[in-house]
C-alpha cells in the first residue's frame, strides 16, 4: 500500500530541470525594516475605520489573560498594535505585518481586518486619492474601552 502511494506521488511530480536550465526564481517579499519600523511613513487613511466590533474581541483576550500585552499604550487607549503595511506596484495592499506585542490573537485578528478593508475597499484606501506609493509604510491601532 506504501510503495503504491509512493508511487502515485512520483508520477505527479514534475520533471526535473535539464542540467543547465535555470532554475525557476520565486519573488520573494522583502521584510519590513523592523529596525526602521517608527521612521516608516504612515499608511494614509482615507478616514478612520470603524472597529466597535473588534473592540468586544480585543478586550475579552486581555480580560481572560490570553494575551498580555507588551507595549504601553498611550493615554486613553488600553492595547496599541503598530503593524507594517507592504504596497505594492499596483496600490494594493501585498502584507501586513504586525509587531509582536504578546498578544497573537488580537496581532492575527487586526491583519485580518486591514486586510480586509484594503480588499473591499471600504475605508482603508478607498479614494484613489490616497494610494500610497509602493513600499512600506506604518500604522498603529489603537483600542479603548
Amino acid at each position: 500500500m506504501i510503495a503504491a502511494i509512493a508511487l502515485a506521488l512520483l508520477v505527479q511530480l514534475p520533471p526535473a530541470p535539464a542540467s543547465g536550465a535555470p532554475p525557476a526564481t520565486v519573488p520573494v517579499t522583502p521584510a519590513p525594516p523592523v529596525e526602521a519600523w517608527p521612521a516608516l511613513p504612515p499608511y494614509p487613511l482615507p478616514r478612520a475605520a470603524n472597529i466597535a466590533e473588534g473592540v468586544g474581541f480585543v478586550r475579552n483576550e486581555v480580560e481572560a489573560r490570553r494575551c498580555q500585552p507588551l507595549l504601553t499604550p498611550t493615554e486613553g487607549e488600553r492595547l496599541q498594535l503598530p503593524v507594517a503595511i507592504l504596497v505594492g506596484r499596483t496600490g494594493q495592499v501585498r502584507q501586513i505585518v504586525p509587531r509582536a506585542i504578546g498578544c497573537p490573537s488580537v496581532e492575527q485578528y487586526v491583519v485580518g481586518y486591514l486586510l480586509s478593508l484594503t480588499r473591499t475597499g471600504t475605508g482603508i484606501g478607498a479614494e484613489a486619492s490616497m494610494t500610497p506609493a509602493p513600499g512600506w509604510y506604518q500604522l498603529t491601532i489603537g483600542y479603548r474601552w
